[in-house]
């Protein structure tokens, strides 16, 4: 009976987070009263129910055969919280593998056999592929020393029309100086 009270109590604590009031005189009543409470904690935290289950699962694993002391001393809380978590991979990793079965058959493709033989044609296309970059890179390049080189001369070219444009300029104003000093 002391093992029975001990998890009752036990549930209480982690139900409640906190000791209940103090145990009624009828276990079965006290334990209908925690069962109800589980029951609206559950409704309310359902990452709580689905831990629950997953529990309920490995229960056998976990307690061990009923002694608490017992399961106590053959698995800490840590070595039972990796067997819940292990659960999850557990499952995750047979339906990895299921799925890695059914593509087994696309693995073993005819085509497949043949890519050891074209791996000197791949070789020989990476080199040409390597080959061609650095002649676009090379082009790139020397097109970008044109269009500069063609930037500068136009500049050079605009420059020259704006001073001669001055000098026309010059020269026509002062035609026409001289040619208002001739007439008078």
């Amino acid at each position: 009976m002391d093992v029975l009270t001990t998890r009752i109590e036990a549930l209480e604590r982690s139900v409640c987070s906190a000791k209940a009031d103090p145990p009624t005189a009828n276990l079965a009543e006290q334990v209908a009263q925690i069962e109800r409470q589980l029951g609206r904690t559950l409704a309310d935290h359902t990452s709580l129910a689905q831990a629950l289950k997953k529990y309920e699962g490995l229960r056998d694993v976990i307690e061990g055969d009923g002694d608490l002391e017992l399961s106590r001393r053959l698995l800490g809380v840590t070595a039972k919280a990796e067997l819940i978590l292990l659960n999850d991979d557990t499952a995750k990793i047979m339906t990895d593998l299921h799925t890695i079965s059914d593509l087994q058959p696309r693995i073993n493709q005819p085509e497949y056999a043949t890519a050891a033989k074209l791996a000197s044609q791949l070789n020989t296309l990476e080199q040409q592929h390597g080959e061609q970059a650095a002649a676009f890179k090379q082009v790139v390049a020397d097109m970008s020393s044109a269009v500069d080189r063609y930037h500068a001369e136009t500049d050079a070219l605009s420059e020259i029309f704006l001073r001669w444009d001055r000098v026309l300029t010059s020269v026509e104003r002062k035609v026409a100086e001289l040619e208002a000093t001739r007439q008078k």
